[in-house]
This record gives C-alpha cells, sequence and structure tokens, in this order.
C-alpha cells in the first residue's frame, strides 16, 4: 500500500519544484524593473525603497517616512519595514483640521505620548500597522481627504519609546 502512494507524492513534489523554480528571469527584453515592482510576495526591505509606496522604515534607532507627501484618496498600501532586532508599530493618525506636525511632535515631545501610550485623544481616526523584528509588514488602510501624521512606537512591551515621524496628505488629484 505504502509503495502506491510513493509515485503520487514525487510527481506532485516535481510539479511544487517546477512552479518554484526558475531565476526569476522571464526572458523578456526592458520588463526586468516591471516584474520587481510587480511581486506581491516580498523579502527584508524589497519595497522600502519604492516611492509611490508610503513606507516607514525603522532602521534601530529613528523611524523614517519614504514616500509622496501626496496620496490618492481610497486604498493605500502602508508598509512598515521593521530592520531592528525589536517589536515596532505605526498608528497613521487622522488629523482634525487645526492639527499639523508641529502638534504632533509637541505631543511626543511634552511626555505625554509616553504616559499614555497611545495616539492623542485629538486625532480623528486611528490605524495600525505591526512588524516584529526584522520583519516588513504592509496592510491596505482607507484614507479619505485630510492631513495624516505617523507615529512610531517602538519595543517589546510598555512604556514603549514614541516618536512622531511625519505627515502625508490625501489629496484627490
Amino acid at each position: 500500500m505504502r509503495f502506491r502512494t510513493l509515485p503520487v507524492f514525487i510527481a506532485a513534489a516535481a510539479l511544487l519544484l517546477a512552479a518554484c523554480g526558475g531565476d526569476g528571469d522571464d526572458g523578456g527584453e526592458g520588463g526586468g524593473d516591471a516584474t520587481e515592482s510587480e511581486t506581491t510576495v516580498s523579502t527584508f526591505g524589497q519595497f522600502a525603497d519604492r516611492a509611490e509606496l508610503p513606507t516607514v522604515v525603522y532602521d534601530g534607532e529613528t523611524c523614517t517616512y519614504i514616500g509622496p507627501e501626496t496620496v490618492a484618496p481610497g486604498p493605500v498600501r502602508m508598509t512598515l519595514d521593521n530592520r531592528s532586532d525589536i517589536r515596532a508599530r505605526i498608528d497613521i493618525l487622522r488629523f482634525p483640521e487645526d492639527k499639523t506636525l508641529e502638534d504632533l511632535v509637541d505631543y511626543v515631545e511634552s511626555g505625554e505620548a509616553a504616559a499614555n501610550q497611545d495616539s492623542p485623544d485629538w486625532v480623528d481616526q486611528t490605524r495600525k500597522i505591526r512588524a516584529p523584528a526584522n520583519q516588513l509588514m504592509g496592510a491596505n488602510r482607507t484614507l479619505f481627504d485630510n492631513t495624516y501624521g505617523i507615529l512610531c512606537y517602538i519595543g517589546e512591551t510598555e512604556p514603549f519609546e514614541i516618536q512622531a515621524v511625519a505627515t502625508f496628505e490625501v489629496l484627490e488629484e
């Protein structure tokens, strides 16, 4: 009985290897960049330098926003590229009309962020993305016309270190 399933197992393994095999070169001319940008499965840091993809990179010391200043409304792919040995999280905050990056920086520098361990109570909405150590995590977030800010939380447990990262606009172009 065992020997009848062996050929099926070998055939399935061969199909799997054939599907996963290859060196990634599609043999086409001038299409190398398109293949890389269309990839949906990523490895560490693969998308960090794509300007059209809003990304926050945590390098072990600082969270840095890499991306456009203006994003079209609707589903937006946001990415947290954690290049450190500890967990990180970003909060994407929808600001009321009267708030700016300066208000977010003031919130962090005042110590209120450290005391609350959460987003300021004056934001309209918060979307979170968490990334374990040395992981790239992304999520689609639906964003509407508004100004958004980003807070970065660093650490395995509270109290987290909190950094004000950046703001960007969501506007219909």
